[in-house]
């Protein structure tokens, strides 16, 4: 019934930042294991805003072509205040990267992307393996892998659920953990999730309209509420509005009236006053409740963190995946250059370092922005609104810092 495995590095989780490790390690030649305890078929169908440094992440692990193929992208992102006037401007073009401009793609399309890159490099995930009782110490990683298969359950009404097919015991040196904001790994490594700021909660509507669409990523500052609007094509779009409710989609599901289609027109109606297109069809409707964590490190001993297992943020400026594809690459980077045990371990604590600092510096938890003209002092009064919610990371954070009159005076 047990089957003994191990493995040099081991990765939960099989998203953005799962496979993007996966990808370096095997860019490099690793012995690694990619593990997920959910089918491929549950791909998460939300859309995502890919930053341009992240688009030179996916042209180092060979995939941005096809990602580029599948997505739309934008030039410009506008901040407007509760009047609907346009107070601030980021022009990606301006920058001097590679791709200086947003993808936005749904995030299956760019997973399934990745998924037949890495099959075609001679990898592919190990679905319905769900990782438990992790135990590390100071040599390896030690935990059981339950194959997972569905069964027929049920004597009046049969229905489909999952039943263990197989079981194995696992050791890895090392675990990168992309396995979500409820990791198992990160409880593992004894690492504190704490939240940072208030909960938030949002209406989110994906449409489809029948006539052309404004291409630019709007961001609407009303009060300490954010709304933000991104175009998914010429004639899709997916809106986001901060909700004063305490319902989320868990709560009250596609039933709640907040989601109803007079609810939408009414919210249109006061918060996007300049979206005139006829709505063909409203594709998808949810209520999504966010909380925002920072873990209190990176990881210990031989339990490392990327992604949503090390922070949750606000949805506007989509810093998670960003970022977090950047983490897991970096950790497979620094795993898989260390001539010995004790060079990774230096890099990987260099790697916390570095992780921790950015994230202070993303979220500005010292308040290092500062900023002397008008444009800068309405940003600043707004500080909670944009603050972590700006489409924006990696080195071109500073020149879009400065497109805004704001200064980061670290």
């Amino acid at each position: 019934m047990f089957n003994k495995k191990t493995v040099d590095i081991a990765i939960l989780g099989a998203g953005p930042a799962g496979l993007t490790a996966a990808h370096t390690l095997a860019d490099k030649g690793m012995d690694f294991v990619l593990l997920d305890k959910e089918d491929k078929s549950h791909l998460n169908h939300q859309t995502i805003a890919l930053h341009p440094e992240t688009l030179e992440l996916l042209d180092a692990i060979n995939v941005v072509i096809p990602v580029l193929s599948q997505s739309t992208h934008l030039n410009r992102a506008c901040l407007y205040d509760s009047h609907q006037k346009q107070r601030a401007v980021i022009d990606y073009s301006e920058l001097t990267v590679k791709f200086p401009f947003i993808a936005v793609i749904d995030q299956d399309k760019l997973e399934t992307i990745l998924i037949d890159a890495l099959k075609e490099k001679g990898y592919k995930p190990k679905w319905h393996h769900r990782a438990r009782c992790i135990e590390q110490s100071d040599t390896n990683v030690a935990f059981t892998v339950d194959r997972l298969t569905e069964g027929m359950t049920g004597y009046a009404v049969a229905h489909m659920e999952m039943e263990i097919d197989k079981i194995f015991d696992y050791k890895a040196n090392y675990v990168i953990a992309a396995d979500g904001n409820h990791s198992l790994a990160r409880e593992a490594a004894g690492i504190d999730y704490p939240e940072i700021t208030r909960d938030l909660h949002y209406a989110v509507f994906e449409l489809t309209t029948e006539t052309s669409l404004p291409m630019e990523m709007r961001m609407i500052i009303e009060g300490d509420h954010t709304h933000a609007y991104w175009p998914m094509g010429p004639r899709r779009c997916r809106f986001s509005f901060q909700m004063n409710s305490e319902s989320s989609d868990q709560d009250r599901g596609g039933s709640s009236p907040d989601l109803e289609n007079t609810h939408l027109m009414a919210l249109l109606k006061a918060h996007a006053p300049w979206f005139k297109a006829p709505i063909h069809d409203v594709t998808s409707r949810k209520l999504v409740h966010y909380q925002t964590h920072l873990a209190d490190c990176f990881g210990n001993n031989r339990i490392w963190l990327a992604g949503d297992s090390a922070h949750m943020t606000p949805p506007t400026g989509m810093l998670s995946v960003n970022i977090g594809m950047h983490e897991a690459a970096d950790l497979a980077n620094r795993l898989s250059t260390a001539p010995n045990d004790d060079v990774r371990q230096f890099r990987l604590h260099a790697y916390n370092a570095d992780r921790t600092g950015e994230w202070r510096r993303l979220l500005d938890i010292d308040h290092h922005i500062v900023g002397d003209d008008s444009t800068a002092k309405w940003l600043l009064r707004h500080r909670n609104n944009i603050i972590g919610n700006l489409p924006a990371s990696g080195e071109s954070l500073s020149a879009i810092l400065k497109q805004l009159h704001l200064t980061d005076a670290a």
